[in-house]
């Protein structure tokens, strides 16, 4: 396995980047850096979400890439079937057969603590599942009863809630919000010892009042009243948005580091993963002028 002792945490899904070779080996290439950490998801998740088939998308199939560049990650997750916890162990047990060490899945109706403490012998690391779905007391207690029952490295799949990801005794978390919050929802993020944002539009029409947090991150990438009121500006993938929503989690993995929690960002094509690095690379100091010229740039070239 390699890790990178970095506060650049990304997490990429097989279903994303296991029919991909150019996905894959910009992957290997970037993590060979040490600039990087990688961590490999299933797929499981977004299979089973999925409105486009994914007939590639099998055990052995994941099984022959993880021989193949598993080594190029700090920890992969098992392949598990959401809504039947015998097959995923069947899946679990036919992977560590073949050689391999996977994050054991710990769904929501999985109980079975004998099995778990079990699988923890042979990975440190598991994954528990509900954090997209459940944020409650329900989640936090199985945290913590999964610590107390196997002292596993535990991974919470998809919670990122501040301030409890560092209150449990969680080793990483992973998030998918902070490309989704911008893109999908319109939300201007800024970090402020958590995650802190308001949707633009609510702004523009006069909705809610902009804070003196997001004024000051407007500011620092040089966004003028008149930019931020040009509609255009809150548009796709070069919206001012995705601009402060990135540098805003980068921030949280740098402050979740010194916490003790690796914050991985869920990326899902080359594009994201290039911009990442590059707002890494200029210290997360840049205008939204560089910015939007830059991500065309990027973007003519992938075309």
């Amino acid at each position: 396995m390699r890790y990178n002792n970095t506060h650049i945490n990304i997490l990429v899904s097989y279903a994303y980047c296991g029919n991909s070779k150019a996905f894959t080996d910009y992957i290997v290439n970037d993590s060979r850096t040490g600039d990087i950490n990688y961590m490999l998801d299933s797929g499981a998740f977004t299979l089973f979400n999925a409105k486009d088939k994914r007939d590639w998308l099998t055990l052995d199939n994941y099984s022959s890439y993880l021989e193949k560049y598993g080594n190029e990650f700090e920890k992969y997750v098992m392949l598990d079937v959401i809504g039947n916890d015998d097959k995923s162990k069947e899946n679990y047990e036919t992977m560590i057969n073949r050689g391999l060490n996977p994050m054991f899945v710990l769904t929501m109706a999985d109980d079975d603590t004998n099995y778990i403490k079990e699988a923890v012998k042979n990975n440190i690391n598991i994954c528990v599942a509900g954090g997209v779905t459940t944020k409650g007391d329900w989640l936090k207690k199985r945290f913590q009863d999964t610590y107390r029952n196997t002292k596993a490295r535990i991974h919470a799949l998809g919670f990122v809630k501040y301030p409890d990801m560092y209150q449990l005794p969680l080793a990483s978390v992973d998030s998918s919000s902070w490309i989704q919050s911008s893109q999908v929802y319109g939300v201007l993020n800024y970090f402020d010892n958590g995650i802190k944002g308001t949707r633009w539009l609510d702004i523009l029409q006069k909705k809610e009042k902009m804070s003196n947090g997001l004024k000051k991150v407007l500011e620092s990438v040089e966004i003028t009243p008149k930019m931020f009121s040009d509609k255009d500006n809150h548009k796709g993938a070069t919206s001012i948005a995705t601009l402060l929503n990135t540098i805003a989690f980068i921030e949280y993995q740098k402050y979740s580091k010194r916490n003790g929690v690796d914050l991985f960002l869920a990326a899902n094509n080359v594009l994201q993963l290039k911009y990442i690095r590059w707002l890494v690379e200029n210290n997360n100091k840049v205008t939204y002028k560089q910015w939007k010229k830059y991500r065309k740039e990027l973007s003519s070239k992938h075309k």
